[in-house]
């Protein structure tokens, strides 16, 4: 989880909470802080971007405590206007804006604005590829701008903390900023660039801004801010928690009109999203008894406003609710855990039995300790670039906070090479295993979950033979008459694979992996692995 540290000068510009009390109500929010002599340090959860601003946790601490934050109920337009270029869009479509009229930066101001700038790209922005925020003088800036694409070696300007014109190629090979970030944009021989009326460049997004416009000081009154990415829906929402920030700390927020081929809107925006929710369901969760008409006073101290008894209506910088599942969790946060009482006679007692596909998993787990592997475990949400080298579809999570785990496994190989290379430099032989679900695509497009078993072994005498007993031996000790057939898969070498087949159906796969897979990984050694679908083959065998 990100942290960040707010300097206690600046946070008391924003709330008269003392800052022993902001320590604690940090930890009552659900929040780790730590009080230093000068600063205050927070860890912040990774669905809450917001807090990572000083402006953001002040906010929900204030709310917190009841005191009441005014907003205007609409922001009023900057006559700014962003044209989008047609040739911009292969390479970073979306851009956001607003303008910031009357900003202090002094006494700390600045570094809070840079420090919530990287925070934001480097962790909910994944390192800039995903958002990444650009600030400017506004009164630097020409008339309108226009966001598109020219070629490296035509682009030229000077870089911030540079005092010599560069080209878009240089910069990518030459500047701190360009060999960090380059890896950001998709390989081509053009650049996204953003120019004022007069052709004056502000920025390379989402590289570097250029000298000049782009270098924001302390005295800086007036700014222009933009957020470039590849997802809409991040982007306009980063934009809407800069807005919020900069409203807290009393200046003045103004639209941008943002032009594209396929229409024009405005952005930032303050409406509040409405997501319904049921008071009985809350209650029941909650294992609490709030009468409809004073749930809305609860959830104010999250900045909740409850329309009615069905629907809460969602601040914009609150990127995190999308159901009431999430409303509950405010719900808790807001009532204070500690105020939750258990009632031990309305605990209720029920006889179950053990489901059999549990119990099969159970005898595979321990079949595969017999054979001298040791289990490992793996996420079920996971890199899909790791993913893409077994060439299975899978499910992509929407607004996911981190790439890393971003898409649903449908095979446990992929996780057991991560873990392997994670402990190349361990002992050799490695010979792990893995039970647990998977989520695939039936052959009527709808996703189905599975229990497998998976293994792996990297060691310099693994082979297509070293995965086959193990396969073999599992499926024997299971009493599972099987089948044995070729199998054609990009991340196994030719001819040293198959596949396992029951009544004629394929439940599993085993092979040596291929050379490519091996140098992504950067084995040392071969690796075979191995994979059988344990639903499957309790159903069919």
């Amino acid at each position: 989880m990100p942290t960040v540290t707010f300097p206690l000068a600046y946070l008391q510009r924003l709330t008269a909470t003392d800052p022993q009390q902001l320590e604690q109500q940090a930890f009552d929010y659900g929040l780790d802080a730590t009080l230093g002599h000068q600063t205050l340090e927070v860890e912040v959860t990774a669905e809450r971007p917001d807090l990572l601003a000083a402006e953001g946790f002040t906010r929900a601490i204030n709310i917190y405590n009841g005191l009441v934050r005014t907003v205007p109920d609409q922001l009023m337009p900057s006559g700014c206007r962003v044209v989008v270029l047609p040739e911009v869009l292969p390479l970073r479509p979306h851009i956001a804006a607003l303008v910031v009229r009357g900003a202090d930066l002094q006494d700390g101001g600045l570094e809070v604005l840079v420090q919530f700038q990287e925070k934001v790209t480097q962790t909910f922005g994944r390192q800039r590829k995903k958002i990444a925020i650009g600030v400017y003088d506004l009164d630097q800036i020409s008339g309108n701008l226009t966001y598109g694409a020219e070629p490296l070696d035509e682009l030229s300007f000077v870089p911030l903390h540079s005092t010599q014109p560069m080209t878009a190629r240089q910069i990518l090979h030459s500047h701190p900023a360009g060999k960090l970030y380059a890896h950001t944009l998709k390989a081509s021989h053009q650049a996204p660039v953003l120019r004022d009326a007069a052709g004056t460049v502000l920025s390379m997004p989402p590289i570097v801004n250029s000298a000049g416009v782009g270098e924001v000081k302390a005295s800086t009154r007036n700014l222009f801010i933009d957020v470039t990415g590849i997802l809409p829906q991040t982007v306009v929402e980063t934009a809407n928690i800069l807005a919020h920030n900069f409203l807290d700390t009393g200046a003045e927020v103004q639209t941008v009109e943002i032009v594209t081929p396929q229409g024009t809107s405005t952005t930032p925006s303050l409406v509040r999203r409405a997501v319904p929710f049921s008071a009985k369901y809350l209650n029941e969760i909650m294992g609490t008894a709030i009468p409809k008409s004073s749930l809305g006073k609860v959830l104010s101290r999250m900045d909740l406003d409850v329309s009615g008894t069905d629907v809460v209506h969602v601040p914009t910088y609150r990127t995190d609710i999308f159901s009431q599942v999430d409303i509950a969790g405010d719900l808790l946060v807001a009532l204070g855990i500690a105020s939750l009482q258990a009632e031990p006679l309305a605990v209720k007692f029920h006889l179950g039995e053990a489901d059999p596909l549990r119990q099969v998993m159970f005898k595979v787990g321990d079949l595969a300790q017999r054979m001298q592997l040791t289990e490992v475990k793996s996420y079920v949400l996971t890199d899909p670039d790791i993913l893409d080298l077994f060439a299975a579809p899978y499910v992509q999570t929407g607004n996911a906070k981190s790439r890393t785990y971003s898409a649903t496994r449908p095979t446990l190989q992929g996780g057991l090479l991560d873990i392997l290379a994670r402990n190349i430099s361990a002992p050799k032989p490695i010979n792990i295993y893995e039970t647990g679900e998977i989520l695939r695509f039936n052959a009527a497009g709808a996703v189905r979950e599975s229990q497998c078993w998976g293994f792996a072994s990297l060691d310099a005498r693994a082979s297509f033979t070293t995965a086959k007993a193990y396969m073999q031996t599992m499926l024997k000790a299971l009493g599972v008459r099987y089948a044995l057939a070729v199998r054609d898969a990009p991340y196994y070498i030719a001819g040293r694979a198959a596949t396992v087949l029951v009544e004629g159906q394929p439940v599993g796969e085993f092979g040596e992996i291929h050379p490519q897979v091996l140098e992504h990984f950067s084995f040392p050694e071969p690796v075979c692995t191995g994979e059988l679908d344990c639903s499957a083959s309790l159903m069919i065998g």
